[in-house]
């Protein structure tokens, strides 16, 4: 699990879309209060995962002039998944879906409050590949386009030439996230295993269930018998002797699984923290990012300006170093990728990436979660005029 923001440069000076050193920003004074907030969760029980993750963020539009209304634009991307480990956790196979979210709130003028909702939502699916014992995994994952218009509330207007405005300000008719598809590779080097056999707890537990099932099972026939051999009148007296053993029984079965439960538990635990902590991951991907037809950037709606993106398709080649300098302590990531631009004219851009993670301490948050340990995590990503950073908590592994 983990909760985090980011923080982007100053909009004015930062072009993160990469448009280009030279791009038309004269609208761009009109943009301000940008917020970014990121979280995601993770459960799983036995060999089914399921997550989630948000990215939200917004934005304030201010008017031509200091009489106009001025908007507020919310723009989410959120993620739903979950998936199965097959062959004893060799191979997980994975679905679900991601949506685009748009909501923009008009403060001041006649149509004070929310003006605009829009929503759009697509499949996703996705394998990694990960055998016992080797040190390398393999992973892919397909993302259709996600496209949806207004949804709910509605009170822009449109034009006479067909344009959906809210006062001077041109507003989209619809969200969109073009399909994609990534490919990627993990290596690790020294002597932490990287694909270690996973033990499923419910099949470690299977023998000590099966006997107290049949145990159960058991007892029950003989029940049947022992009243088919009592007479009428003391059948009342031998239920509810049999009912109070029964209930004897069954809480010391419990306790019995519990304290087998606790007893593997530990034993996985010693297993994980017994293995060396030494390694490095290295890590590869590629993202490949379909073309879309007749769409502006976000920061092209932002700028008012009718320039198309992303008319073609694009790759988005990544690369990463994974260590920990302090072993149990500190986990340091470093990266680069390179990032093309989704404009005719513009031209990639090289970024890296700097992050890692900090060991906390033991909560259990007041007994919700159990025994966990927290762990910090930060991150900055600089290019050429773009700067990106962001903190955030979560559990450590």
């Amino acid at each position: 699990m983990i909760l985090g923001t980011s923080i982007l440069g100053t909009l004015s000076n930062t072009d993160f879309d990469n448009h280009g050193a030279t791009r038309a920003g004269e609208n761009r004074a009109r943009v301000g209060d940008f917020f970014q907030f990121t979280f995601g969760g993770q459960v799983q029980f036995g060999g089914l995962g399921v997550t989630a993750t948000g990215d939200l963020q917004q934005y304030t539009l201010s008017g031509r002039d200091a009489s106009a209304p001025s908007l507020t634009v919310n723009i989410g991307r959120w993620k739903a998944l979950g998936a199965y480990a097959l062959f004893g956790g060799q191979l997980m196979l994975g679905g679900g879906f991601r949506a685009a979210t748009l909501g923009i709130t008009q403060r001041g003028g006649d149509n004070n409050g929310t003006l605009l909702t829009m929503t759009g939502i697509g499949p996703e699916v996705g394998a990694l590949l990960m055998p016992d014992g080797v040190p390398w995994r393999l992973g892919a994952t397909l993302r259709s386009t996600v496209s949806g218009g207004p949804f709910g509330s509605d009170k822009s207007t449109i034009d006479a030439s067909g344009v959906r405005r809210a006062g001077d300000i041109i507003l989209p008719t619809q969200v969109v996230l073009p399909w994609e598809a990534e490919v990627g590779v993990a290596y690790q080097l020294g002597p932490r295993p990287l694909n270690p056999p996973w033990p499923n707890p419910h099949d470690q537990e299977g023998p000590v269930r099966d006997r107290i099932a049949h145990d159960r099972a058991a007892r029950a026939l003989e029940y049947e018998a022992e009243l088919a051999r009592t007479s009428e009148d003391l059948r009342p007296a031998v239920r509810r002797h049999h009912a109070r053993e029964e209930e004897a029984l069954r809480d010391l079965e419990d306790a019995r699984l519990d304290a087998e439960d606790k007893r593997l538990y530990r034993v996985r635990r010693a297993r994980y923290n017994n293995w060396p902590r030494e390694r490095i991951l290295l890590l590869a991907s590629v993202l490949f990012t379909g073309p879309s037809n007749d769409v502006v950037s976000v920061e092209g709606f932002l700028d008012q300006r009718h320039e198309q993106v992303g008319r073609s398709l694009s790759l988005t080649p990544r690369l990463g170093i994974e260590a920990e300098p302090l072993p149990d302590r500190l986990r340091a990531r470093v990266g680069t990728y390179l990032e093309p631009s989704r404009y005719d004219d513009g031209v990639a851009r090289q970024h890296f990436t700097f992050g890692g993670d900090v060991k906390l301490f033991p909560f259990d948050l007041w007994g919700l979660l159990g025994q966990t340990t927290w762990r910090v995590a930060f991150y900055v990503d600089v290019a050429p005029r773009y700067t990106n950073g962001g903190i955030g908590i979560g559990t450590w592994h």
